[in-house]
């Protein structure tokens, strides 16, 4: 059965993920001392997503009234942290919604893409195939980095790097390879990790989580002194 879920973990930096049908991220949810605040309704997701568009906006208009703002930097010039919303299976929720939901999500998205890199709010999306009615008015041309894994088609090499590239891609039987543009126009070999068998992601992600709140505090109780 596919499920959806929304993750949200406030420790340094701020990462909010959403996911349509992988029942691994429900794990963190379940154990609790991973992540926090987990969602798995449409409402609650298409309402993530407005709440990082505002919270950008906010943010935007809040560092033109700090004292350092400097007319072409951006927030890590502020000392500000940045802000990440992740889409697993993108196209997977966007095909659950209607029309007008669709266009309203969309339209949210590509705002955030194409003005939230001043204020330190990036969005990164994963599909299974990047669907063009999903990617369209130049948000895909908007994303810095593009990274395709796997045995993907022509078409799709298409859809991810721009129909007019002249980049031959060949298909090798190799874990883990794919193609990436970041944000250069040059596209070169990609190879992610290898994840030994029986890892535990839970156990490491949780240990991550847990030193980075602690160290949250310990900050929050500097500045109350």
């Amino acid at each position: 059965m596919k499920r959806k879920f929304h993750v949200r973990c406030e420790a340094g930096e701020n990462l909010e993920i959403t996911s349509k049908s992988y029942l691994s991220l429900s794990d963190l949810a379940d154990l609790g001392t991973v992540m926090d605040n987990v969602y798995h309704t449409k409402e609650d997701m298409i309402a993530c997503v407005n709440a990082f568009y505002d919270g950008m906006v906010a943010r935007s208009e809040a560092m033109k009234l700090m004292p350092s703002y400097k007319t072409g930097e951006n927030y890590a010039y502020l000392g500000l942290a940045p802000h990440f919303l992740i889409f697993d299976e993108y196209v997977a929720f966007m095909e659950c919604l209607n029309t007008k939901e669709s266009i309203a999500v969309l339209s949210q998205l590509k705002k955030i893409v194409m003005l939230g890199r001043q204020a330190g709010y990036f969005l990164i999306l994963a599909c299974q195939r990047p669907d063009a009615k999903y990617f369209s008015d130049g948000i895909r041309d908007n994303f810095n980095f593009r990274v395709a894994l796997g045995r993907m088609s022509e078409l799709g090499y298409g859809m991810m790097f721009g129909s007019d590239t002249n980049k031959k891609f060949f298909q090798k039987r190799i874990k883990g390879r794919g193609y990436c543009d970041m944000g250069t126009s040059v596209i070169t070999e990609f190879y992610t990790p290898l994840v030994p068998k029986g890892h535990d992601f839970l156990q490491t992600i949780g240990a991550l989580a847990l030193s980075k709140q602690a160290v949250s505090e310990e900050r929050k109780e500097k500045q109350s002194e």
